[in-house]
């Protein structure tokens, strides 16, 4: 994946019904591409909602009260393959999905920690947001470079050349 890519909710016509899952990609000339919806291993004629790419960019996090849940929206992740196809979304499960709506799951880059919505008895409010730690979760190699690129003027130069290097290989 070139995180490149936008993702949304919609209920545009043409989708598989309620709001649906698209994606855009950030073509050559840096306009962005007319929306895809995400297809039907991800969409279904009920609603989804609020995902999450991690930025890794091959595993999806959403909420769906379509696909098999607990009860309510409930989080659920998908994984790109090589063959750039969405696996079959797997319901993340209790504790974190309730009878309630669960929503806007998102990781840390470690996948160390998540947070997400819930509307939880015993809560503040109609939803609050939860934080889970998972030290037990394997450690994502990922490592987030962002910032802008200018010369000693403070202008863009157009190109540059990096280089990357693992200290231990």
């Amino acid at each position: 994946a070139d995180g490149q890519s936008l993702y949304f909710v919609s209920d545009r016509e043409g989708g598989f019904g309620g709001r649906d899952l698209y994606k855009c990609i950030k073509l050559p000339n840096e306009e962005w591409s007319l929306a895809q919806n995400m297809g039907a291993q991800i969409n279904t004629a009920y609603d989804e909602d609020a995902p999450f790419i991690h930025p890794d960019g091959y595993e999806l996090f959403f909420s769906s009260n379509g696909h098999q849940t607990i009860g309510g929206f409930d989080i659920f992740s998908s994984i790109l393959s090589e063959e750039e196809k969405w696996s079959k979304p797997n319901n993340i499960g209790y504790p974190i999905n309730t009878t309630d709506d669960d929503i806007f799951y998102i990781t840390s880059t470690d996948g160390k920690r998540a947070y997400y919505s819930s509307s939880m008895p015993g809560g503040f409010g109609n939803t609050d947001i939860y934080m889970i730690n998972m030290p037990e979760a394997e450690e994502k190699q990922l490592t987030v470079l962002t910032g802008k690129l200018t010369d000693q003027y403070g202008s863009n130069p157009g190109y540059a050349k990096i280089v990357v290097t693992d200290n231990e290989s």
